[in-house]
């Protein structure tokens, strides 16, 4: 299979995973903001500053975001390409991971860890990502530096 029929069907793979987790709904919701904003909008978030593929995350007015503009964290207790997560039971319930759609797959700087209760969670250069409870919107960012272990994931 050449590369541009294989790079087709790992998009339209994970467009269809995405689409499962509402993902495409709330994409437009909330994303005003500058070029930068409005360029991965119509890009449906596959791509990052550069154009490369990076599947359902991508970088939106200098973060990291995901479904409908939500700001990812990395934690400061996980070990990057361990494959490990250190927030689960009550962390896991305010700091939700970020799980993956069945069927995804790594894709440069996005990753898969296989949490402990077997969901695949994704991760950024090996950091596992995940979102606040606390952010309301698109764009909020109240978890950065949250006890000084939870930091925006930024290029």
């Amino acid at each position: 299979m050449n590369r541009s029929k294989l790079l087709i069907l790992l998009t339209l793979g994970l467009l269809s995973g995405c689409a499962g987790y509402g993902y495409h709904e709330h994409m437009h919701e909330g994303m005003g903001g500058g070029m930068e904003g409005d360029m991965h909008a119509q890009h449906d978030g596959m791509m990052d500053m550069n154009g490369q593929m990076m599947g359902a995350a991508f970088f939106r007015q200098g973060m990291l975001v995901a479904q409908g503009g939500r700001t990812l964290y990395r934690f400061d207790r996980d070990q990057p390409g361990s494959g490990v997560s250190s927030c689960n039971d009550g962390c896991s319930a305010k700091w939700p991971p970020y799980l993956a759609p069945p069927g995804a797959t790594a894709q440069g700087p996005l990753g898969l860890l296989t949490r402990s209760d077997g969901s695949k969670q994704w991760t950024f250069r090996g950091s596992p990502l995940y979102f606040w409870s606390g952010d309301q919107k698109a764009g909020d960012m109240m978890g950065d530096n949250f006890a000084s272990m939870w930091h925006v994931i930024r290029p």
